[in-house]
């Protein structure tokens, strides 16, 4: 994915932007903007290459991606995000589809706080669906999030992410987007056979412009080494420019 964009709590509640804009997730979905009674919101993007926590999805090709969610005054946020994804291991295409659910409350200080849950399932290879609890923080133009999953990626083993994102202003409709990560996972190369199992660091840098009701990106992505823990992807192109295009309604 592109810079995920960092997320945060207005007023109290959730802001989470779409993998394109994290983010990755994005693990970011949306941008949610809550008032008295709550709020639906959702996002539509093409972007260049589907890069999902540094790993691309599909196959370094373009993906048509769309996100929905709903803000609740009092906190609680709920949604879902749906991409195009493309595997070589299978030959096949399909989608990655997210749903997700969490609390957020913002302190005095203005340090927001927030804890969730998602799902996701890819119907493009076997058995990789897999659920995560987690929790995060946003202040300022600095958000985070720690995620644990049982059976990452569908595989019988355990795995922790944790990630920062960045959002710099730099003009009025400009902005500089930083994100890292770190993947922890116990998976083993498949067949037995060798290969990375250390952590794999992916990360992203790049900008971000509204323009005429659209959100721009293009940013540098790209994780360490491939891993066991990614079963559906290739071990080519692990770095490269992303472009998105989003368009909010």
């Amino acid at each position: 994915m592109p810079v995920p964009a960092p997320q945060r709590v207005r007023r109290g509640r959730s802001n989470r932007r779409s993998p394109i804009g994290l983010g990755a997730i994005g693990f970011v979905l949306l941008a949610l903007a809550g008032n008295a009674s709550g709020e639906f919101s959702g996002t539509v993007t093409v972007v260049s290459d589907y890069r999902y926590r540094g790993v691309s999805l599909s196959d370094n090709d373009p993906a048509a991606q769309l996100g929905v969610a709903y803000d609740d005054a009092r906190g609680w946020y709920a949604g879902a995000f749906v991409s195009t994804v493309k595997s070589s291991t299978y030959a096949t295409s399909g989608v990655q589809a997210i749903t997700f659910a969490g609390y957020a409350w913002r302190m005095p200080s203005g340090l927001s706080l927030e804890a969730g849950a998602d799902y996701s399932v890819v119907t493009a290879a076997p058995r990789y669906d897999y659920p995560e609890a987690y929790v995060g923080f946003a202040f300022q133009n600095l958000s985070g999030r720690v995620y644990y999953s049982p059976r990452y990626a569908g595989l019988d083993s355990r795995a922790i992410y944790g990630e920062l994102n960045l959002t710099q202003p730099l003009l009025e409709n400009v902005r500089m987007l930083a994100h890292v990560g770190v993947l922890s996972s116990n998976a083993k190369p498949p067949y037995g056979y060798g290969g990375p199992t250390g952590s794999v660091v992916d990360f992203a840098v790049g900008a971000g412009v509204d323009w005429q009701g659209f959100n721009l990106q293009l940013s540098w992505v790209g994780v360490n080494h491939a891993s066991p823990a990614y079963q559906v992807t290739g071990v080519g192109h692990r770095t490269g420019a992303v472009f998105s295009i989003s368009h909010p309604f």
